[in-house]
């Protein structure tokens, strides 16, 4: 899940998601930021205490709203302290286990030498760093990049823009083992297979800053080594509801008589979900 943008948040989604994680009890909850609306610090204290009532470990990583977004000399002068602040006790580095890689990359900025600040950068350090943690990764365990800001900005986002670096990083983390990359920013919901070989899924908001689709979460499971599922759901009425399921194949070869790998299978008909995300 992404942007719950605390000081505009939907109760009534946040509430959907709370009971999903006590009846469905995920391996694990990640956030991929914003989860203030100005980055003040009632907003991060109040999110963060949120996320540490979930009945599930959270990770996160944090968001352009998580800087103070209104505040120049807070931006310039302490732009993460109140979100480490806020957020200690919560996963927010790189975390290891037999089943999961998750490598955060911070992508938000408190400022940048363009006219839109709020959007992201991966630069090149950043990718070696991320690139090398996920070769700490155990064999056969999913190997997961988390980001604010989508690396690979689809064309039809309801806000246009570009993550700096991100073409470039997305294919350096590839080729370092990445498969699965989560991020949000955009408040809609988007995936896409990557040469056969990764995975690029975007969340929709929890907040009450829609574009064009209601609040929405992202449930993800990974049936078999090389398929992961990805279940979009809807909150309609504080209610969540299934509104897309696809299941992605990959490293998969050429089909005969097809222009690319096979990217999708039917929604059912697989063993149930090893691990499972929300």
């Amino acid at each position: 899940m992404t942007d719950l943008h605390f000081g505009c948040v939907d109760d009534a989604a946040l509430k959907a998601v709370e009971r999903y994680v006590r009846e469905r009890k995920p391996d694990l909850v990640i956030c991929t930021g914003d989860i203030s609306k100005d980055g003040l610090a009632v907003e991060l204290n109040d999110a963060c205490a949120w996320l540490r009532s979930l009945e599930a470990p959270v990770m996160l990583t944090p968001g352009n709203h998580d800087v103070p977004y209104f505040e120049m000399w807070g931006r310039l002068a302490f732009p993460w302290k109140r979100f480490e602040a806020a957020s200690k006790g919560i996963h927010t580095e790189a975390w290891h286990t037999p089943q999961w890689s998750i490598v955060p990359v911070n992508t938000a900025r408190a400022w940048q030498f363009r006219l839109n600040w709020a959007q992201g950068e991966i630069s090149r350090g950043q990718t070696a760093i991320a690139a090398a943690e996920l070769q700490k990764a155990a064999p056969g365990a999913l190997r997961i990049v988390i980001t604010h800001h989508p690396l690979d900005w689809p064309n039809d986002a309801p806000i246009k823009g570009i993550t700096r670096g991100g073409a470039r990083g997305l294919l350096r983390l590839i080729d370092a083992g990445a498969e699965l990359f989560l991020s949000g920013h955009l408040h809609f919901a988007y995936a896409r297979l990557i040469e056969t070989k990764a995975l690029s899924i975007i969340s929709g908001t929890l907040s009450k800053r829609l574009r064009h689709e209601p609040c929405a979460f992202t449930v993800i499971r990974r049936p078999a080594p090389h398929i992961i599922e990805a279940e979009v759901l809807h909150v309609v009425q504080g209610v969540a509801q299934t509104a897309a399921k696809r299941q992605f194949l990959l490293n998969t070869p050429p089909q005969p008589g097809a222009p690319g790998a096979v990217t999708a299978l039917p929604g059912n008909g697989l063993a149930p979900a090893s691990v499972d995300l929300s």
